[in-house]
Protein backbone atom coordinates (compact mmCIF):
# COMPACT_ATOMS: atom_id res chain seq x y z
CA UNK A 1 0.00 0.00 0.00
CA UNK A 2 1.37 3.23 -1.11
CA UNK A 3 0.29 6.67 0.99
CA UNK A 4 0.28 8.93 -1.29
CA UNK A 5 -0.49 8.72 -5.25
CA UNK A 6 2.48 8.44 -7.67
CA UNK A 7 3.70 6.82 -10.86
CA UNK A 8 3.60 2.64 -10.46
CA UNK A 9 4.27 2.39 -14.41
CA UNK A 10 1.62 0.03 -14.04
CA UNK A 11 -1.48 -0.40 -16.33
CA UNK A 12 -4.46 1.32 -15.02
CA UNK A 13 -6.97 -0.47 -13.21
CA UNK A 14 -9.76 0.62 -11.60
CA UNK A 15 -9.92 -1.29 -8.67
CA UNK A 16 -10.04 1.10 -6.09
CA UNK A 17 -6.32 2.22 -4.40
CA UNK A 18 -6.07 3.20 -0.76
CA UNK A 19 -3.56 6.43 0.23
CA UNK A 20 -3.56 6.92 3.97
CA UNK A 21 -1.40 10.09 3.65
CA UNK A 22 -3.79 11.70 1.69
CA UNK A 23 -6.69 10.82 3.87
CA UNK A 24 -4.57 12.11 6.79
CA UNK A 25 -3.71 15.38 5.13
CA UNK A 26 -7.59 16.00 4.69
CA UNK A 27 -8.40 14.86 8.40
CA UNK A 28 -6.09 17.65 9.35
CA UNK A 29 -7.14 20.22 6.86
CA UNK A 30 -11.00 19.58 7.74
CA UNK A 31 -9.93 19.27 11.06
CA UNK A 32 -8.14 22.99 10.89
CA UNK A 33 -11.17 24.39 8.86
CA UNK A 34 -13.74 23.06 11.68
CA UNK A 35 -11.96 25.16 14.78
CA UNK A 36 -11.92 28.53 12.55
CA UNK A 37 -14.53 28.39 10.56
CA UNK A 38 -16.71 28.00 13.76
CA UNK A 39 -15.25 30.77 15.61
CA UNK A 40 -15.54 32.71 12.04
CA UNK A 41 -19.32 32.10 12.04
CA UNK A 42 -19.45 33.17 15.84
CA UNK A 43 -17.33 36.62 14.03
CA UNK A 44 -20.08 37.45 11.51
CA UNK A 45 -18.71 34.97 8.66
CA UNK A 46 -21.66 33.87 5.95
CA UNK A 47 -23.23 30.73 6.08
CA UNK A 48 -22.48 30.61 1.84
CA UNK A 49 -18.27 31.35 2.74
CA UNK A 50 -18.64 28.57 5.71
CA UNK A 51 -20.19 25.98 2.84
CA UNK A 52 -17.98 27.05 0.14
CA UNK A 53 -15.18 26.52 2.49
CA UNK A 54 -16.39 22.58 3.09
CA UNK A 55 -16.51 22.05 -1.05
CA UNK A 56 -13.44 22.98 -0.89
CA UNK A 57 -12.02 20.82 1.34
CA UNK A 58 -14.04 18.25 -0.46
CA UNK A 59 -12.41 19.18 -3.95
CA UNK A 60 -9.03 19.10 -2.09
CA UNK A 61 -9.96 15.81 -1.28
CA UNK A 62 -11.22 14.29 -4.59
CA UNK A 63 -8.32 15.65 -6.21
CA UNK A 64 -5.80 14.01 -4.18
CA UNK A 65 -7.60 10.67 -3.49
CA UNK A 66 -8.52 7.90 -6.11
CA UNK A 67 -8.90 7.81 -8.75
CA UNK A 68 -7.71 11.59 -9.90
CA UNK A 69 -4.70 11.45 -7.68
CA UNK A 70 -2.81 8.33 -9.39
CA UNK A 71 -4.59 9.23 -12.55
CA UNK A 72 -2.72 12.99 -12.16
CA UNK A 73 0.96 11.11 -10.53
CA UNK A 74 1.06 9.01 -13.60
CA UNK A 75 -1.07 8.57 -16.38
CA UNK A 76 -2.74 12.44 -17.67
CA UNK A 77 -1.30 15.37 -17.40
CA UNK A 78 -5.06 16.94 -18.09
CA UNK A 79 -5.43 15.48 -14.60
CA UNK A 80 -2.21 16.84 -13.28
CA UNK A 81 -3.18 19.98 -15.10
CA UNK A 82 -7.00 19.52 -12.86
CA UNK A 83 -5.26 19.37 -9.46
CA UNK A 84 -3.34 22.38 -9.89
CA UNK A 85 -6.17 24.76 -10.53
CA UNK A 86 -7.92 23.53 -8.10
CA UNK A 87 -5.42 23.01 -5.02
CA UNK A 88 -3.55 26.80 -6.46
CA UNK A 89 -6.71 28.50 -8.04
CA UNK A 90 -10.11 27.21 -6.59
CA UNK A 91 -9.81 25.62 -2.90
CA UNK A 92 -7.46 28.43 -1.42
CA UNK A 93 -9.85 31.12 -1.92
CA UNK A 94 -13.00 29.45 -0.75
CA UNK A 95 -11.23 28.34 2.29
CA UNK A 96 -9.54 31.76 3.36
CA UNK A 97 -12.94 33.59 2.56
CA UNK A 98 -14.60 30.86 4.77
CA UNK A 99 -12.00 31.68 7.88
CA UNK A 100 -11.46 35.09 7.27
CA UNK A 101 -12.31 36.60 10.23
CA UNK A 102 -10.72 34.35 12.77
CA UNK A 103 -7.79 34.80 10.86
CA UNK A 104 -7.84 38.25 11.53
CA UNK A 105 -8.92 37.96 15.03
CA UNK A 106 -6.19 35.61 15.45
CA UNK A 107 -3.16 38.19 13.80
CA UNK A 108 -4.68 40.92 16.06
CA UNK A 109 -2.04 41.87 18.14
CA UNK A 110 1.70 41.84 17.24
CA UNK A 111 4.13 38.48 17.57
CA UNK A 112 6.31 35.98 15.39
CA UNK A 113 3.22 34.75 13.47
CA UNK A 114 2.39 37.75 12.89
CA UNK A 115 5.77 38.81 12.14
CA UNK A 116 6.65 35.86 9.62
CA UNK A 117 3.04 35.94 8.18
CA UNK A 118 3.66 39.63 7.66
CA UNK A 119 6.83 39.16 5.53
CA UNK A 120 5.43 35.94 3.68
CA UNK A 121 2.07 37.77 2.31
CA UNK A 122 3.53 40.77 1.31
CA UNK A 123 1.86 41.07 -2.61
CA UNK A 124 5.23 40.93 -4.04
CA UNK A 125 6.73 38.42 -2.00
CA UNK A 126 3.63 36.02 -1.88
CA UNK A 127 3.17 37.20 -6.32
CA UNK A 128 6.40 35.69 -6.56
CA UNK A 129 6.52 32.45 -4.37
CA UNK A 130 3.22 31.56 -6.27
CA UNK A 131 5.09 31.95 -9.54
CA UNK A 132 8.27 30.39 -8.63
CA UNK A 133 6.46 27.40 -7.03
CA UNK A 134 4.23 27.38 -10.57
CA UNK A 135 6.95 27.58 -12.56
CA UNK A 136 9.32 25.06 -10.69
CA UNK A 137 6.92 22.26 -10.44
CA UNK A 138 5.78 22.50 -14.21
CA UNK A 139 9.67 21.92 -15.12
CA UNK A 140 9.38 18.50 -17.37
CA UNK A 141 12.75 17.65 -15.75
CA UNK A 142 11.16 18.12 -11.83
CA UNK A 143 7.58 16.87 -13.01
CA UNK A 144 9.23 13.29 -14.44
CA UNK A 145 11.68 13.05 -11.20
CA UNK A 146 8.95 13.83 -8.54
CA UNK A 147 5.92 11.91 -9.65
CA UNK A 148 7.51 8.47 -9.09
CA UNK A 149 8.32 9.33 -5.84
CA UNK A 150 5.71 9.62 -2.99
CA UNK A 151 7.53 12.61 -1.04
CA UNK A 152 8.17 14.04 -4.42
CA UNK A 153 4.44 14.04 -5.43
CA UNK A 154 3.49 14.62 -2.03
CA UNK A 155 5.88 17.86 -2.10
CA UNK A 156 4.30 19.19 -5.73
CA UNK A 157 0.75 18.73 -3.99
CA UNK A 158 1.30 20.37 -1.07
CA UNK A 159 3.45 23.11 -2.28
CA UNK A 160 0.46 24.00 -5.07
CA UNK A 161 -1.87 24.43 -2.01
CA UNK A 162 0.80 26.39 -0.50
CA UNK A 163 1.24 28.83 -2.86
CA UNK A 164 -2.37 29.32 -3.29
CA UNK A 165 -2.91 30.27 0.15
CA UNK A 166 -0.35 32.78 -0.38
CA UNK A 167 -1.48 34.33 -3.88
CA UNK A 168 -4.54 34.68 -2.38
CA UNK A 169 -3.88 35.70 1.28
CA UNK A 170 -2.78 39.49 0.57
CA UNK A 171 -6.76 40.27 -1.29
CA UNK A 172 -8.55 38.24 0.87
CA UNK A 173 -7.28 38.91 4.31
CA UNK A 174 -5.62 41.90 4.34
CA UNK A 175 -3.63 40.92 7.51
CA UNK A 176 -1.47 43.29 8.13
CA UNK A 177 -3.27 45.82 6.86
CA UNK A 178 -1.23 47.86 4.17
CA UNK A 179 -3.25 51.20 3.52
CA UNK A 180 -1.94 51.52 -0.26
CA UNK A 181 -2.98 47.61 -1.46
CA UNK A 182 -6.50 49.05 -2.97
CA UNK A 183 -9.12 46.94 -4.72
CA UNK A 184 -7.57 48.16 -8.21
CA UNK A 185 -4.23 47.48 -6.96
CA UNK A 186 -5.32 44.24 -5.63
CA UNK A 187 -7.35 43.66 -9.39
CA UNK A 188 -4.01 44.55 -11.21
CA UNK A 189 -2.21 42.23 -8.80
CA UNK A 190 -3.78 39.02 -9.32
CA UNK A 191 -3.77 39.96 -13.14
CA UNK A 192 0.11 39.74 -12.95
CA UNK A 193 0.23 37.27 -10.43
CA UNK A 194 -1.51 34.81 -12.94
CA UNK A 195 0.25 36.09 -16.13
CA UNK A 196 3.14 32.81 -15.18
CA UNK A 197 1.11 30.08 -15.11
CA UNK A 198 -1.01 31.43 -17.76
CA UNK A 199 2.38 31.41 -20.01
CA UNK A 200 2.88 27.72 -18.89
CA UNK A 201 -0.87 26.85 -19.94
CA UNK A 202 0.03 28.24 -23.37
CA UNK A 203 3.35 25.74 -23.94
CA UNK A 204 1.44 22.99 -23.27
CA UNK A 205 -1.08 24.14 -25.57
CA UNK A 206 1.05 25.04 -29.02
CA UNK A 207 3.85 22.62 -27.96
CA UNK A 208 3.91 19.87 -31.22
CA UNK A 209 5.73 17.28 -28.86
CA UNK A 210 4.77 15.92 -25.49
CA UNK A 211 6.95 17.58 -22.71
CA UNK A 212 6.69 15.27 -19.93
CA UNK A 213 8.32 11.77 -20.39
CA UNK A 214 6.56 10.51 -17.41
CA UNK A 215 3.04 10.97 -19.36
CA UNK A 216 4.45 10.14 -22.71
CA UNK A 217 5.60 6.96 -21.58
CA UNK A 218 2.71 6.54 -19.39
CA UNK A 219 1.10 2.72 -19.81
CA UNK A 220 -2.07 3.66 -22.14
CA UNK A 221 -5.21 5.20 -20.29
CA UNK A 222 -7.33 6.23 -23.05
CA UNK A 223 -7.36 6.38 -27.01
CA UNK A 224 -5.94 9.69 -26.30
CA UNK A 225 -2.33 10.55 -27.43
CA UNK A 226 0.18 12.08 -24.72
CA UNK A 227 0.24 14.99 -26.94
CA UNK A 228 -3.58 15.35 -27.02
CA UNK A 229 -3.10 15.13 -23.35
CA UNK A 230 -0.94 17.87 -23.08
CA UNK A 231 -3.01 19.83 -25.08
CA UNK A 232 -5.69 19.11 -23.34
CA UNK A 233 -3.73 20.03 -19.92
CA UNK A 234 -2.57 23.21 -21.10
CA UNK A 235 -6.41 24.05 -22.50
CA UNK A 236 -7.34 23.39 -18.77
CA UNK A 237 -5.26 25.19 -17.00
CA UNK A 238 -6.00 27.93 -19.86
CA UNK A 239 -9.73 28.28 -19.46
CA UNK A 240 -10.32 27.37 -15.64
CA UNK A 241 -7.90 29.88 -14.72
CA UNK A 242 -9.09 32.13 -16.14
CA UNK A 243 -12.55 31.20 -15.14
CA UNK A 244 -11.34 31.63 -11.30
CA UNK A 245 -9.05 34.82 -11.68
CA UNK A 246 -11.46 36.86 -14.18
CA UNK A 247 -14.53 35.63 -12.67
CA UNK A 248 -13.13 37.24 -9.04
CA UNK A 249 -11.53 40.16 -10.74
CA UNK A 250 -15.06 40.64 -12.29
CA UNK A 251 -16.66 40.62 -8.78
CA UNK A 252 -14.33 42.64 -6.90
CA UNK A 253 -14.49 45.43 -9.73
CA UNK A 254 -18.35 45.75 -9.69
CA UNK A 255 -18.25 45.61 -5.88
CA UNK A 256 -15.34 48.23 -6.00
CA UNK A 257 -17.18 50.43 -8.62
CA UNK A 258 -20.50 50.13 -6.77
CA UNK A 259 -19.28 51.18 -3.06
CA UNK A 260 -20.03 47.97 -1.46
CA UNK A 261 -16.42 46.61 -0.31
CA UNK A 262 -14.41 49.66 0.23
CA UNK A 263 -10.71 48.89 0.20
CA UNK A 264 -10.86 47.34 3.45
CA UNK A 265 -12.27 44.18 3.58
CA UNK A 266 -15.04 44.09 6.62
CA UNK A 267 -13.47 41.77 8.43
CA UNK A 268 -10.35 44.08 8.83
CA UNK A 269 -9.24 45.59 12.06
CA UNK A 270 -9.50 49.50 12.23
CA UNK A 271 -6.51 51.36 11.41
CA UNK A 272 -4.58 52.69 14.15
Amino acid sequence: MQWWCSASGQPWTWAPQYYPGVWLMVAVLAMAFHSLSRRARTMGASRRAYWGGWIAVGLVWQVLDWPLGPLAAGYLASAHAVQFVVLALLAPPLLLLAVRPALVASLASPGATRSVIAALTQPIVAGVLFNVIAVTTHVPVVVDRAMPSQVGAFTVDTLWLIGGLLLWWPILVAVPERPWFSTPVRMLYLFLSTLVHTGIAMVMLVRDFPMYGIYELAPPWSAWSPLEDQHLAGGVMELAGAVVIFGIITVMFFRWSGGVSGDVPPSAPPRD
